[in-house]
């Protein structure tokens, strides 16, 4: 007789995954292999933008220190790497976006603690006197938030950002009354993402009743602000951790 399978906290649940197109694959397996179903609503479209102006190019040649926002930041700009210099410092906010790096054979010397601005901001690096009068490029998308470079501004850094890609909503059609009713939980990566998820869906109705895992505090007030009643807060975005989220919830729920 063969036995069955250990059944685990995700079996026979729905998780809607909000990641881009071509983003979601690795968090839907590890749902699917946690025993749910996973049903993908992107609500970010990802685009790159022209090649950098010679003026842009300058920049790159003259800075000592280039820092990756995430994983699509290198991914968008890794056609410039060749314009570094050699003694560059390369700084990372998070795993992932070491990891894309790693595989563009940049070595990272400073890494986030903690997956975020917040935290790489405390390290000793960029604390005065050391980040003083440093060339910083921050390599990121369109529209990104001004925390970095604003802090490391008034520490006397001089700052410019990079922008490679822009973020746009996608034209998804709001979820229907069925689909709604069949979801157990909803996965949002970021502030924007859970903003556009909001757009499209206008009255959200039965959706802010159903547990939606956040990457964030942040995040976690603004879908408080949205009226959100179970909020889950996951420690980041890596899809490992969103995960995690999602088990522990079950599990406890």
């Amino acid at each position: 007789m063969t036995e069955e399978p250990p059944s685990t906290s995700l079996s026979d649940k729905t998780i809607l995954v909000t990641r881009p197109a071509g983003r979601e694959y690795n968090l839907c397996q590890l749902i699917e292999q946690a025993g749910a179903n996973c049903f993908h609503y992107p609500v970010i479209n990802i685009k790159a933008l022209p090649p950098l102006t010679q003026q842009q190019l300058n920049l790159v040649h003259q800075c000592d220190m280039v820092i990756f926002i995430s994983k699509t930041a290198v991914e968008h700009s890794s056609r410039y790497f060749s314009e570094l210099p050699g003694n560059v410092c390369v700084v990372s906010i998070g795993s992932k976006t070491s990891q894309a790096l790693h595989q563009q054979d940049l070595h990272v010397e400073i890494e986030a603690p903690e997956h975020n601005t917040e935290s790489l901001l405390k390290t000793h690096e960029f604390q005065q006197p050391q980040i003083q009068n440093r060339k910083v490029l921050i390599f990121r998308g369109v529209g990104g938030r001004a925390l970095l470079g604003d802090t490391l501004q008034s520490r006397g850094a001089r700052v410019h950002y990079i922008e490679t890609y822009t973020r746009e909503i996608t034209a998804q059609l709001p979820l229907s009354k069925q689909q709604i009713n069949s979801l157990d939980a909803i996965t949002i990566s970021s502030n924007e993402g859970l903003n556009n998820f909001v757009s499209l869906n206008g009255e959200l109705d039965k959706l802010t009743e159903i547990p939606i895992v956040l990457p964030s505090e942040r995040s976690m007030a603004f879908a408080k602000q949205y009226g959100f009643q179970n909020p889950v807060l996951a420690k980041n975005a890596t899809d490992e951790v969103m995960l995690e989220a999602l088990i522990n919830y079950f599990s406890n729920h």
